[in-house]
């Protein structure tokens, strides 16, 4: 198993499957008295992907309220920018190299350059955002593009039909999830991501049909490989935030309106998720099927 899978994982939150199934990344709760559905979200399409599946639409429409992993409705641009160069900004001020080392630092030179990314883009930030960085870059090179998520499509339609949008976590909290890693994982995240980045157009090809197919068996085996490589990552990037996220879903059963929540696909499978957590609390969920 690649880390450069690790990686896709963490930036889209979702993985790629193997066979395809006659379901969708879309699920009900059951055992309450209001409808809560969760949808898995893939963070970056391309306009050919769309339009989603009609059960998709109709979750959408039956809700009273969108719930995201942020409140995309509230952020404020230019508060998130900061946010976000603050945290990806070594706070004693070192650059990429202090942080890497002279000999990974010529290593991931020479593999950026292979992929016709500049170091000079880079210096300024620690590893975890260097290789956030380089992943979003080689998807839009390949015409995918983060306004085309399925996320940022739902909150834009949410903000025109003026449906309220509430969010699980802040962006800062998100974000302090991969600045609170280790320097080591950073730099191996890093390195691997540059080494790896020719892969990334097959490998999001067999992201998205496995999304499309909703096929469980292929992302649980997937994701659970993947973080299993990374124990740091896999707890803080998913077992944290899905237990966090648990606990605010629990709360939404208790009230009469109806929810659509949208996060990241590789958070709703495996044994961690937030559906076989949500199954333990007692809210057991099926899935849609188209």
């Amino acid at each position: 198993m690649t880390r450069l899978k690790l990686l896709i994982v963490l930036v889209f939150v979702l993985v790629s499957g193997f066979a395809q199934s006659d379901a969708l990344a879309l699920w009900e709760l059951q055992g309450t008295k209001n409808r809560i559905m969760l949808l898995g979200s893939v963070h970056y399409l391309r306009a050919d992907d769309y339009p989603l599946a009609s059960k998709i639409d109709e979750a959408y429409r039956n809700s009273d309220t969108l719930i995201m992993e942020i409140d995309l409705d509230d952020m404020d641009p230019m508060q998130a920018q900061l946010a976000i160069m603050q945290l990806a900004a070594d706070p004693d001020g070192k650059q990429l190299k202090d942080m890497l080392g002279a000999a990974a630092y010529d290593r991931a030179s020479k593999m950026a350059a292979e992929i016709n990314i500049s170091m000079a883009i880079l210096d300024a930030f620690e590893p975890w955002y260097g290789a956030i960085v380089v992943t979003q870059l080689t998807l839009m090179q390949l015409g995918f593009d983060p306004n085309f998520g399925v996320d940022s499509r739902l909150a834009a339609r949410a903000m025109q039909d003026r449906k309220e949008i509430r969010g699980l976590e802040t962006l800062e909290y998100q974000l302090g999830v991969m600045d609170g890693m280790s320097i080591s994982a950073q730099r191996d995240f890093l390195l691997a991501t540059l080494d790896e980045a020719g892969e990334v157009e097959e490998m999001v090809a067999n992201m998205i049909t496995a999304w499309k197919s909703g096929n469980t068996r292929a992302l649980e085996s997937l994701i659970i490989d993947t973080m299993a490589e990374q124990p740091e990552l896999y707890q803080r990037m998913l077992v944290d935030r899905n237990r966090n996220w648990t606990k605010i879903i629990s709360q939404l059963t208790k009230d009469s309106d109806d929810y659509l929540i949208v996060v990241g696909t590789g958070h709703l499978v495996g044994k961690d998720s937030v559906l076989a957590m949500l199954d333990k609390a007692g809210y057991p969920s099926k899935q849609i099927q188209r």
